[in-house]
């Protein structure tokens, strides 16, 4: 075996570059967005979060409720209401790290209410604080 196909690999074609941009999966973070991102969150930003899923872990008494955000972006310095209730957002986890944006899914740690008052399909609303 020599040096050249150990570095670039055998003369088979094995995928081609063209099957890659197919798949939907895809989706680069770049600098460029991130930037974007945090301008818009520094003007005051509104968003929403459709619930997935909300529970509580065991011995805790925070819910973890994970959403898919439907408009606008989310970011950890955000407050979150739920109907007329205002919510504590503790934790934001996402792709992003503490911020996310329209299509994303992400987990959240909410205060001020128990798990079983939020419905799947329910929308909870964030502004920024």
């Amino acid at each position: 075996m020599s040096l050249i196909t150990l570095t670039f690999g055998s003369k088979k074609p094995s995928a081609k570059p063209q099957d890659y941009t197919k798949v939907s999966q895809i989706d680069i973070s770049t600098p460029m967005e991130r930037h974007i991102m945090r301008q818009k969150l520094a003007n005051g930003l509104e968003g929403k979060a459709e619930i997935k899923r909300a529970c509580r872990f065991y011995a805790q008494e925070n819910v973890y409720v994970v959403a898919q955000v439907t408009e606008g972006i989310l970011c950890n310095e955000m407050k979150a209401f739920y109907g007329d209730k205002e919510l504590e957002l503790l934790q934001l986890e996402s792709k992003y790290g503490d911020k996310a944006r329209k299509g994303n899914v992400v987990g959240l740690t909410l205060k001020g209410i128990n798990e079983w008052e939020l419905e799947k399909g329910g929308v909870l609303n964030f502004r920024s604080a």
